[in-house]
């Protein structure tokens, strides 16, 4: 009888009977870009060629004396560090290995992209000198990434490697090339409307019409902050006609009846991808 049942386990074993499965890891595909990209940020990327933590970081003191400045450049989709000397001396700095900076984008505690990940430095001592007032630019391109709000953070490691020595939020847009600009205005209580509302401002400066698709187009969509799921009954989840070029158009959003507390509202296009939305204005708003 224990001959019997040790023979069942074997193949059980051996055939996976009631045996947890393994997760598969995501596919990366053209289609379903977001899985990719976090199938390329393993955890040890944090850690790799040096830790790294999603706080705003410090200067040390005295440090180098050099001066920092980290940007954003939508068109090129780059973060840009300017590095200036603002002295009347030469400044040298040292660096242990090859690499000279780094840059992280953080979203919701969570580390999303590094530029260093996955790259290998020539591990000697190198130096790198600033003549009196001279500034020197890295610049590091994106990858594709969601739209929304990030942390980013650069690093100098002329400077420190123990924290980032100028950090800033970016907005990113999946779709950058939309031929419409939005933005979207929180208008609270007043003598003159004493009902909130948003203000979404949607200009064309892409030198033609824009004909928005049937039904489509753009969304004004609410939810309370930290929630996955948009309110039911507010929001506008559709679009028509046509905005000429150089003209804006001006869409004003009802909030009458929201709860007290904090939401966040999303402005979302199809223009430049019909199949899906991206968002591409964002904020949010306290309802007392």
């Amino acid at each position: 009888m224990k001959r019997m049942a040790f023979c069942v386990l074997v193949l059980a074993i051996v055939l996976g009977i009631g045996a947890p499965l393994a997760a598969a890891a995501p596919e990366a595909t053209s289609q379903n870009p977001t899985a990719q990209i976090q199938w390329q940020q393993p955890w040890y990327y944090r850690w790799q060629p040096f830790p790294v933590w999603p706080g705003w970081g410090y200067v040390p003191w005295p440090g180098t004396g050099l001066q920092y400045q980290l940007s954003y450049s939508q068109q090129e989709n780059q973060l840009v560090l300017t590095v200036v000397n603002p002295t009347d001396k030469r400044i040298t700095v040292t660096m242990p290995t090859g690499q000279k900076v780094d840059f992280v984008l953080w979203r919701d505690g969570q580390i999303v992209w590094r530029a260093s990940a996955g790259k290998v430095y020539t591990q000697i001592v190198t130096q790198e000198s600033f003549q009196p007032y001279e500034a020197k630019v890295y610049k590091e391109t994106l990858p594709w990434l969601p739209s929304g709000l990030y942390f980013a953070q650069a690093y100098y490691l002329g400077e420190t490697q123990w924290s980032p020595v100028a950090s800033t939020y970016v907005w990113l847009q999946a779709y950058s090339h939309d031929p419409l600009q939005y933005s979207v205005d929180y208008l609270g209580p007043s003598s003159f409307n004493p009902t909130p509302r948003l203000r979404v401002t949607i200009k064309n400066t892409s030198g033609r019409d824009i004909t928005l698709p049937y039904q489509y187009g753009y969304q004004v969509l609410v939810k309370k902050a930290g929630s996955n799921n948009y309110l039911p009954n507010v929001g506008i989840g559709q679009s028509i006609g046509t905005i000429a070029n150089g003209a804006a158009r001006y869409v004003f959003l009802n909030l009458k009846g929201l709860e007290p507390g904090l939401y966040q509202a999303d402005v979302r296009s199809n223009v430049s991808n019909a199949s899906q939305y991206s968002v591409v204005a964002q904020t949010w708003f306290y309802v007392w």
